[in-house]
């Protein structure tokens, strides 16, 4: 019987380690899809901005307020893909290369990708 019990303890750690590998997978996901959608709001964000400009060029007036709103908000939005980025890598147990931002293990001392040495 102690085999059998063994076998379970082996078949349950297992099934606890894939269930949490999933649910890491799911959030990553959603993550990404959170990153998508902010990228799409910049994107809308940036064609306001250039109906904005255009109409500048056009009338020859010094550039309205609006645009300075829009800017902040891009900004802004690229803040929080940021954070979600950060979260990810954080999720997956990597860090990001200080030179080319490649998604590298933690502690390593230099990037495979473009070579650069690692602070941590």
């Amino acid at each position: 019987m102690a085999i059998f019990e063994n076998i379970g303890k082996k078949v349950t750690e297992a099934a606890q380690v894939a269930a949490k590998k999933s649910g890491e997978l799911v959030e990553v996901t959603k993550l990404n899809m959170n990153i998508s959608s902010e990228e799409d709001r910049i994107q809308k964000l940036y064609e306001q901005i250039g109906r904005e400009i255009y109409k500048y060029f056009t009338s020859e007036k010094d550039i309205p307020e609006e645009l300075k709103d829009v800017c902040a908000e891009i900004r802004s939005r690229e803040e929080t893909i940021k954070g979600i980025k950060a979260r990810i890598l954080e999720i997956k147990n990597l860090q990001e290369c200080n030179a080319c931002g490649a998604e590298l293990e933690r502690n390593i001392a230099f990037c495979p990708k473009c070579g650069a040495k690692q602070e941590h």
